[in-house]
Formats: C-alpha cells, sequence, structure tokens
C-alpha cells in the first residue's frame, strides 16, 4: 500500500501560518482586556482566564492555518482533524466565562452566546475564502 503524504510546507506557507498565529495571539490579548473590564465583576479570576485565553488562541491560529492548507492540499481527513481542535479552541475561553461566572445577568449569557455565533460564522466564512483563493492560485514554484 502506498500512502500519499502531503507536500512540505512551502517558505510563503510557513510564514503564512506564523503570522496567522501571531495575530491570533494578539487577538487573545483584545480578549483578556475586554473580559477584564466586562465579566472580571461576575467571579471570573482573569489570570485564570488569561492562561485558558493565551494557551488556546496559539493552538486556535495554528489549526484554523492547518484547516485552510489541509484542505488546498486535499487532505479532508486532516483537514478535519485540525477543524475539530479548531472547534475546541475556539469555544474553550466562552466555556471558562460560562463554567466560572457567579450571578451572572442573562444578558451575559446572551451575549457570550451571540459572540460565539457571529465570531464562529465569520471565522468559517473566512476559512471558505482562504481555501478556495489557495485553490485558485498558481502553484508557489510557478510564480
Amino acid at each position: 500500500m502506498v500512502t500519499v503524504s502531503a507536500p512540505a510546507p512551502t517558505r510563503r506557507r510557513r510564514l503564512l501560518e506564523r503570522s496567522w498565529i501571531v495575530v491570533s495571539v494578539a487577538y487573545g490579548g483584545v480578549r483578556i482586556f475586554v473580559a477584564d473590564r466586562t465579566v472580571k465583576r461576575y467571579g471570573v479570576n482573569i489570570w485564570a482566564f488569561a492562561f485558558v485565553e493565551l494557551s488556546t488562541s496559539w493552538l486556535y491560529g495554528l489549526s484554523t492555518a492547518r484547516v485552510v492548507s489541509s484542505y488546498v492540499d486535499r487532505t479532508p481527513r486532516k483537514a478535519l482533524r485540525w477543524g475539530a481542535v479548531a472547534a475546541a479552541t475556539f469555544l474553550a475561553p466562552e466555556a471558562f466565562i460560562v463554567v466560572t461566572a457567579r450571578h451572572v445577568p442573562r444578558i451575559v449569557y446572551v451575549v457570550v452566546v451571540a459572540l460565539v455565533t457571529v465570531l464562529g460564522t465569520v471565522a468559517v466564512t473566512s476559512l471558505v475564502r482562504k481555501i478556495r483563493t489557495a485553490r485558485t492560485a498558481p502553484p508557489a514554484d510557478a510564480r
């Protein structure tokens, strides 16, 4: 049985992947700032939240980048595995807030669910757009 492995990542792809991880972690920093100003008053330990946010944001960046590259390389099983990691790391910080917050007004839960829905939709739409763009681009060696 012959196994076909995905091509080695190009230098450009590695740079894009690392850049996306940096953007994801920076966005995590913004989310920590917002959480400090909002849900901290409901008993959420902001340092624990920061740990969860930062420890998942880099993995979220990596996994979403790998989802795109897996679909571009036409390795759907890898894409599904990385997609599961992306989904878990996307939801973990919000789950932490929901589990640890105390005496929270309903509106906070509504906002958290709305954020997850809107940001999840944006993430999936963005991934689909990136996959389509990458598949229609000429190969790196043809440029």
